[in-house]
């Protein structure tokens, strides 16, 4: 299987969240690389998914997700929760993108 090309609004890095983020994924989930790209419909075969791409998260991530808290962003809860270079590559959508906060519509899936 060759890498996938998935574009998202934002993407969860340890150094802080990348706007329009384009990432090459191995079939594996690994993140092979990541740029920028505010157009990436006028790119082939690329695939989008609204919400933040996380990648690292614990494999066991429907109940990591139930574990996030509500009231605080994600940005204070995230680092202790990853594992960098282990785990899985998900996306969380509906949530605040102002504050970065789930909100009842939040939910979670795992890209594989």
């Amino acid at each position: 299987m060759s890498p996938r090309k998935i574009a998202s609004n934002l993407l969860w890095t340890p150094q802080g969240v990348i706007r329009h983020p384009l990432v090459e994924v191995a079939p594996d989930g690994r993140v092979l690389s990541v740029a920028s790209c505010s157009d990436p419909d006028r790119i082939p075969f690329v695939e989008f998914r609204a919400g933040l791409l996380v990648p690292g998260f614990p494999e066991d991530f429907r109940a990591a997700f139930r574990s996030l808290p509500d009231d605080r962003p994600l940005s204070e809860s995230l680092p202790a929760l990853l594992a960098p270079g282990h785990g899985v590559l998900v996306v969380i959508s509906g949530l605040d993108y102002g504050s970065l906060r789930l909100t009842p519509a939040a939910r979670i899936e795992k890209i594989v």
